[in-house]
C-alpha cells in the first residue's frame, strides 16, 4: 500500500449538462458545489474528450465560480492520443477560446 495515496482524495463529479431540461430534478447548485470541493482542494482536473468538445452553459458557470483557484486547475484532453497533431492543435485553440 502506498503511504501517498492514503492521504489523497478523489472525487468524480458528474458531467455538466448542456440542457436545462437535463438538469431538471437535480436538487443541488452544480457550480456552486464545485465551488465548495474547490475551495477545500489542492488541484483540480478538468477533463475533456478531444472528440466531442462541448462547453456548455453550465460548465461555462462552472469555471466561473472557479475563480480564485486558477493556480489549482489543470485541463485535461482525454482520449487526446486518437487525434492528429493537427486535430489537437485546433482542439486546444477551441477550448481555450471557449474558456
Amino acid at each position: 500500500q502506498s503511504e501517498t495515496l492514503k492521504s489523497m482524495t478523489f472525487i468524480d463529479t458528474p458531467g455538466v449538462l448542456s440542457g436545462e431540461k437535463q438538469r431538471i430534478g437535480r436538487n443541488y447548485n452544480m457550480a456552486e458545489v464545485c465551488r465548495w470541493f474547490a475551495d477545500r482542494s489542492d488541484l483540480i482536473l478538468i477533463l475533456f474528450d478531444a472528440h466531442k468538445l462541448d462547453i456548455s452553459d453550465e460548465l461555462k458557470t462552472v469555471v466561473e465560480h472557479l475563480r480564485g483557484n486558477d493556480d489549482k486547475i489543470r485541463i485535461v484532453l482525454n482520449k487526446a492520443d486518437q487525434i492528429t497533431p493537427k486535430q489537437l492543435m485546433r482542439v486546444y485553440g477551441a477550448l481555450m477560446w471557449s474558456l
